[in-house]
């Protein structure tokens, strides 16, 4: 890392060098080596800052640093000039080092001009970047076995504090932060845990593990994994993982901080997003993403385009990639001028801060294919407003955005979905986090967990996001799921809006009938033969459904997945009943 460090003091130097051997030319023999010194100096001095504050190495930070510190050396060079050959006659009449301070300082100002101006003509070359594409239907949750519901974080996190003195020398070290992803299939969360300290560190130079622990289980345990990792964050010098991906890339600034991702085997790996930046704007392309990835065991550092980085890695865009992603997106789809103060804001939307990454605008999720996805909502800039303007999910491996926007109905936002779960149960002040929509049976529906003070799951919360008064609590994400399924059939709002791709169709004779009704609906449950499904059916959508008997032979559709105890019914058929005017 030493001579990576090296090469970065260089090209942050190069003006240092470049003002220093000009004046070398322009000064006497006698007096070289004082310019020389000099340079030396700052170079040391520029390396420490280099190691210390990690400037940005995109293009604009390189030039600001190379242009300040051409400025610092000219200006030094100056009183040298000055001091060293003021009792000499001098043969050459132009002050070379105040010709190069003036430059610098001109040089100076030409860079900030020109950031300034293309940081607003860039707007709509960058947005274009975006890979986003918009949809109607939100993403369908038919069962949490197929699309996992992940618990808090902070649920999470008090288990592994809880935990924690099963740590060798436990006193050494502080935990860290948690992410989500998927090991051997499993959808699980993982917690560095830290040095509390300088001297912690020097004294045992490694940390002996990490923690992992089920994000859906609600009884699940930690799990304390002794892995031996020698790079690390809060390490020093050259075990500091942070700096070692600095130093490996200099052509590549980085957005956010360093995650920790484990191989199928357990082995830790440190993932980072990298991008270059459009030209001297302070922007990235939203659609050129690298990704470095360092061996926390032996510091092995490598680089990649991060769709192609190595499977095991979920998170190859990390969230704060994403995070920015998101408002770019939702602030600039009509151009720059348009979201100021003297605009219009046309469509602009805004992200709201009830997620657990960056700074609470993200929130990861697990689809049912397996990919990890990050999710946010939209909300208006006006605080009276609690109607949500669409949600993102952005795919934490391929970078690709999808928006969700259904202009034909109104949504309530994750802030109002909040409001409302902690008002379930008032009295015990429980908070709601974690606020997530998915499509149920067709209807827009937010899912929250509600946690004690301490951060200790209590309940999921399932609510409407249309018609707010059906909300649903329960102790696990399934059954609550199944009571959520009831209580919009018998409240008649189910909305029969589920994708045909996604239904399957069922022919059997019916075994046992159920009658609801109630002053909003009639709802018929029903159970087939060889079944394990409670099929439900609002006698609205259907009138022949209330002459329902055992015995019965039916066909209809219905969405059934592993691990559903209730599904919805479409296209009911009754044999030996005409049906013609249905």
């Amino acid at each position: 890392m030493f001579l990576d460090f090296v090469q970065l003091t260089a090209l942050f130097g190069l003006g240092i060098l470049g003002t220093s051997l000009i004046s070398i030319w322009f000064f006497k023999n006698a007096h070289k080596k004082f310019v020389i010194l000099l340079t030396l100096v700052e170079l040391l001095l520029l390396g420490a800052f280099c190691y210390f504050v990690l400037p940005n190495k995109n293009l604009s930070g390189m030039l600001t640093v190379n242009i300040l510190g051409a400025m610092v050396n000219s200006g030094l060079l100056l009183v040298l000039w000055q001091g060293l050959l003021s009792r000499e006659k001098r043969n050459i009449t132009r002050n070379w080092p105040a010709l190069l301070l003036g430059a610098s300082i001109g040089a100076f100002v030409l860079l900030l001009g020109i950031s300034f101006v293309t940081s607003f003509t860039s707007v709509d070359e960058v947005y274009g970047t975006i890979p986003v594409t918009t949809e109607e239907e939100s993403e369908k949750l038919a069962s949490t076995t197929e699309t996992p519901i992940a618990l808090a974080p902070a649920t999470a996190k008090r288990k592994m504090l809880q935990h924690f003195s099963v740590i060798p020398n436990s006193n050494m070290f502080s935990l860290d932060g948690i992410t989500a992803q998927k090991v051997n299939g499993e959808y699980v969360y993982v917690a560095t845990v830290e040095f509390n300290g300088f001297f912690k560190w020097l004294k045992l130079k490694e940390v002996p593990g990490y923690f992992m622990i089920s994000a859906t289980d609600v009884n699940a345990q930690p799990k304390f994994v002794e892995k031996a990792i020698k790079y690390s964050p809060n390490a020093y010098f050259g075990k500091d993982a942070a700096r070692k991906i600095y130093a490996a890339f200099p052509g590549y600034a980085s957005t956010g901080t360093i995650n920790l991702e484990l191989d199928d085997d357990g082995n830790p790996f440190y993932v980072q997003t990298l991008y270059k930046e459009y030209g001297v704007s302070g922007k990235m392309h939203y659609n050129e993403f690298k990704t470095a990835v360092l061996n926390a065991q032996t510091g092995d550092v490598k680089l990649y385009d991060s769709t192609k980085a190595p499977e095991f890695i979920d998170a190859p865009v990390t969230s704060s990639a994403a995070d920015s992603m998101n408002t770019y997106f939702g602030r600039y789809s009509q151009g720059w001028w348009n979201q100021t103060s003297f605009g219009s804001k046309k469509d602009v939307k805004i992200p709201t801060e009830n997620g657990v990454y960056a700074s609470g605008r993200i929130t990861p999720l697990l689809s049912k294919d397996g990919d990890l996805l990050y999710f946010t909502d939209f909300t208006s800039e006006d605080n009276n407003q609690d109607s949500a303007l669409g949600y993102t999910l952005v795919n934490a491996r391929t970078g690709k955005m999808v928006y969700y926007r259904d202009t034909s109905i109104g949504l309530m936002d994750s802030d109002g979905a909040i409001s409302l779960a902690e008002k379930v149960y008032p009295e015990k002040k429980w908070d709601a986090q974690m606020p997530v929509l998915y499509n149920v049976d067709g209807v827009p529906t937010w899912i929250v967990s509600l946690l004690d003070s301490k951060g200790i799951f209590k309940k999921y919360v399932y609510i409407n996001a249309v018609d707010n008064d059906i909300v649903v609590d329960g102790d696990t994400a399934q059954g609550t799921l199944d009571s959520y399924r009831l209580k919009l059939a018998t409240s008649g709002s189910n909305n029969e809006n589920t994708s045909d791709t996604a239904l399957t169709t069922i022919t059997g004779t019916i075994e046992r009938v159920q009658v609801l009704g109630t002053s909003q609906a009639t709802t018929v449950n029903f159970l087939v033969q060889e079944q394990t499904t409670v099929f439900t059916i609002n006698a609205q959508n259907n009138p022949y459904a209330m002459f329902l008997q055992a015995g019965d032979t039916v066909t209809f559709k219905a969405n059934v997945t592993q691990g559903q105890q209730i599904a919805t019914v479409q296209d009911l058929s009754i044999e030996n009943i005409t049906q013609d005017d249905q």
